[in-house]
């Protein structure tokens, strides 16, 4: 059976423990604790190399060593250590989401206060390099408590590597930007751009393994899915659904994955207290409402192939369910394993 090496972010202080990594054994299902990495503020989300050597970590803040702005930190990943390697100042405040980009060997930081993006080669060794770009976004949504102003959220690459795509839930919009990996600077494209009716406030995506061109987005405000076609003359809404069995004004959405067969799709609902299965139609990419399975106030989720496990931030827990293949159903696993308000779970097969 498969084993993992499980890293899950926390909001800490440096002077805490904050990224924790876990043993996981595909028989037993149980998370033993391996290591624990102190000196990092905030890291609440994390991204792992592919072979699980190198890992990037916010650090969500409004202040970098006296200045404006999170920042971000990169770190070795050993046998039997973690090290940190250095860390940047982002500019742009509280950053709550890292995409790593391997091939260009570059990282990203979504800094959600400020409404920004920041652009950061990577050296030799894995360590960070100074800022290359950074890219203010402006306006503001219809929500006067929550789209005040831009705020991104997230960053995700296009399948073909041409672009990045930044959801800012301020706006109601996905920006599209061009990267030219030579200057390690970013071009908005808003041809390219997606928006969300008014209100929703896109959080996270995913787009659907082995389909290039269909993109789910789970938004925080709305507690919806939207189902986007993503074509180079344009993107087109497919679908709109709740991620919510019942109506629940009390919840709003967190993370959205997909499992790598691109059959299903997860999405956690914090203040539901519950992690919506949806089952994707083969034919036309629509998604049909299968399960609400629960797990109290769950910030994150990872699929892995016959297992979900959650991050609940509010119970300083994380759960594990099983996860049927074929069916895609959720069933809790008894017992959860201590974590001091864990945010975000990644991981690396190792066997």
């Amino acid at each position: 059976m498969m084993e993992y090496r499980i890293y899950a972010g926390t909001y800490a202080g440096a002077d805490e423990n904050g990224i924790f990594r876990y043993r996981m054994d595909g028989n037993s299902q149980i998370l033993e604790r391996q290591l624990a990495l102190p000196g990092i503020s905030n890291p609440s989300y994390l991204a792992l190399s592919q072979n699980g050597t190198m890992m990037y970590a916010v650090m969500e803040d409004m202040e970098y060593h006296g200045n404006a702005g999170g920042g971000v930190c990169a770190i070795k990943c050993r046998e039997n250590s973690l090290e940190i390697l250095n860390s940047r100042g982002t500019t742009g405040t509280l950053p709550c989401h890292v995409t790593l980009d391997e091939e260009a060997g570059v990282i990203y930081a979504a800094n959600y206060m400020s409404g920004s993006l920041s652009m950061f080669p990577l050296m030799p060794d894995g360590s960070l390099g100074e800022m290359s770009d950074c890219r203010q976004h402006k306006g503001k949504g219809p929500n006067t408590l929550r789209q005040e102003g831009p705020h991104v959220h997230f960053s995700g690459l296009s399948p073909e590597k041409d672009g990045i795509w930044c959801v800012d839930l301020g706006l109601d919009r996905i920006l599209f930007y061009g990267i030219d990996v030579h200057t390690m600077t970013l071009s908005h494209r808003p041809e390219r751009d997606i928006m969300l009716p008014k209100g929703t406030g896109p959080r996270h995506f995913v787009f659907q393994p082995g389909n290039a061109h269909r993109m789910y987005v789970v938004c925080e405000l709305s507690s919806e899915v939207f189902a986007v076609n993503i074509l180079k003359e344009g993107c087109q809404i497919l679908q709109r659904i709740s991620s919510l069995s019942a109506p629940n004004d009390k919840s709003s959405c967190a993370a959205i994955k997909c499992s790598e067969d691109g059959r299903f799709l997860y999405v956690s609902n914090r203040g539901d207290d519950s992690i919506a299965v949806f089952r994707i139609d083969p034919k036309n990419g629509l998604l049909h409402l299968v399960q609400k399975a629960g797990g109290r106030t769950p910030r994150d989720i990872l699929v892995l192939k016959d297992m979900l496990l959650s991050a609940n931030q509010d119970s300083n827990t994380i759960t594990c369910f099983y996860r049927n293949e074929d069916t895609g159903i959720l069933t809790r696993r008894t017992g959860e394993t201590s974590c001091h308000a864990p945010v975000c779970l990644t991981a690396v097969p190792t066997a």
